[in-house]
C-alpha cells in the first residue's frame, strides 16, 4: 500500500474483503485496503476522513453517551446499518452536522427522495455531488 490514512474507512453494503483485495495492518486486528484513495474514488465507494482529533473524541463521546443515557453499547462495527429511526430524522432533513447529507442542497432534496436504507443515501448523495460517478 502507498499509505494508511489515520482516520478514513470505507462504507459499503457488501463485505469490503469481497470487493477490494486488503492486507493486515502494522496495528493488531486491524487491515487496510491495498489500492490508494483514487483507485477507491473511482469505485464510487463512499470513503469517510475523519481529519481531526475532535471527531474522533465526539464520536467517542457518542458511544459513551449511547452506553450511559440508553444502556445500548455500540461501536463502528456494530452500528445497525438500516436503523429506522435514523432514515425517518434523515428524510424530515434534519441532518445540520451530518458529513455529505448537511448542505443546502441535500437538505433541499433528501425529502423528496425520502431515503429508507443506506443504498437510497448513497444514491441521494451521488445526485447532489455526482464527482465518484
Amino acid at each position: 500500500h502507498l499509505s494508511q490514512h489515520p482516520g478514513g474507512f470505507v462504507l459499503t453494503r457488501d463485505r469490503l474483503d469481497e470487493l477490494v483485495p486488503i492486507e493486515p495492518a502494522a496495528m493488531e486486528d486491524r487491515q487496510v485496503i491495498e489500492w490508494d484513495k483514487d483507485d477507491i474514488d473511482l469505485l464510487g465507494f463512499m470513503k469517510v476522513d475523519v481529519l481531526a482529533l475532535g471527531m474522533l473524541s465526539c464520536m467517542r463521546r457518542a458511544f459513551e453517551f449511547m452506553e450511559n443515557d440508553r444502556g445500548l453499547t455500540l461501536d463502528l462495527a456494530t452500528i445497525p446499518a438500516e436503523d429506522p429511526a435514523t432514515y425517518a430524522m434523515i428524510r424530515k432533513a434534519d441532518t445540520l452536522g451530518v458529513f455529505q447529507i448537511e448542505s443546502r442542497a441535500q437538505m433541499a432534496s433528501i425529502p423528496l427522495m425520502a431515503p429508507r436504507t443506506f443504498y437510497d443515501l448513497v444514491i441521494q448523495v451521488a445526485i447532489v455531488r455526482p464527482g465518484p460517478i
